[in-house]
């Protein structure tokens, strides 16, 4: 029987409410993202710069700063792409270091996913599982909170053959 929660629902500034339950389903699926892409650091923001949540290695001590820039720079890059008829649902920005990759990406209209992984990360794999990943929280915020417990969340192997599946067919049809 699982107990019951005292924790308060979080008002964000969009106005999206986040109950307890929508917390720990966003905190499994960022920690399966973690494991499976690896990746070193994940920061989920609301699209204002409002933190939500941040796991792995820290190599900035100014999370804020951070959280702030990276909501910034997707609404930037979300402009140019409309103006340049190039706009479509879970834009992604991808940043190539000398020793990480950076993505950024829309997790629906409400949260800016940060992703950072090693250079040893193939690309193509870390896009497939931020993009999954992604479209699972957009999911998980407008889900009721009763009824979260009915989503599919994570990245198990089933899903992950399925998700590549569909890439490889995708890639031939044109």
């Amino acid at each position: 029987m699982e107990l019951p929660d005292y924790k308060k629902p979080i008002e964000l500034p969009s106005g999206v409410t986040l109950h307890p339950s929508h917390d720990r389903a966003i905190d499994q699926v960022l920690h399966d993202l973690l494991r499976k892409a690896p990746a070193k650091f994940i920061l989920l923001s609301e699209v204002s710069g409002q933190i939500l949540s941040a796991l792995g290695e820290r190599t900035t001590a100014d999370l804020v700063a951070l959280s702030s820039l990276v909501a910034g720079d997707l609404a930037a890059s979300q402009e140019i792409a409309r103006l340049t008829d190039q706009y479509q649902n879970y834009q992604l920005i991808l940043r190539e270091g000398p020793q990480a990759n950076s993505f950024i990406t829309e997790a629906g209209r409400h949260m800016v996913l940060f992703v950072r992984v090693g250079k040893d990360v193939p690309l193509g794999w870390a896009r497939l599982l931020i993009h999954e990943t992604s479209r699972q929280l957009s999911n998980i915020i407008i889900t009721p909170a009763e009824d979260i417990g009915g989503l599919d969340l994570g990245l198990n192997e089933d899903k992950l053959s399925s998700l590549v599946d569909e890439e490889l067919n995708s890639i031939w049809k044109g």
